[in-house]
């Protein structure tokens, strides 16, 4: 029983029939992991960019202007007056901003 043990351990290390195709494997398993490992910190990257802009658009977010519609019915024409006004900001630092006017009529 011992001899026929050795005999198979000796045979197993002497085998080098399938010692390519492992190394092969190994090599393909490493790349592929690396890949993996280099892909997704590149999509964390992203999702973080990503929530940064939807940080940044909400602090910007900014629901100051106004809007005025007025109607007026007459015995012949109605008339509709429309007014909208809103202040747009240009920087986060100066709250002095540009003012947009926009009136106007219509019959």
């Amino acid at each position: 029983m011992k001899s026929s043990v050795l005999a198979i351990v000796s045979r197993f290390l002497r085998e080098d029939q399938g010692a390519l195709h492992s190394v092969e494997f190994i090599l393909i398993g490493t790349l592929v992991s690396i890949g993996v490992i280099v892909g997704l910190t590149e999509y964390r990257n992203a999702v973080v960019q990503e929530y940064g802009d939807v940080a940044a658009s909400l602090l910007h977010l900014d629901q100051s202007w106004t809007m005025e519609i007025v109607t007026s019915v007459s015995p012949t024409v109605a008339t509709t007056t429309y007014s909208y006004t809103d202040t747009m900001t240009y920087s986060a630092l100066d709250a002095n901003g540009i003012m947009v006017n926009s009136s106007g009529s219509v019959e």
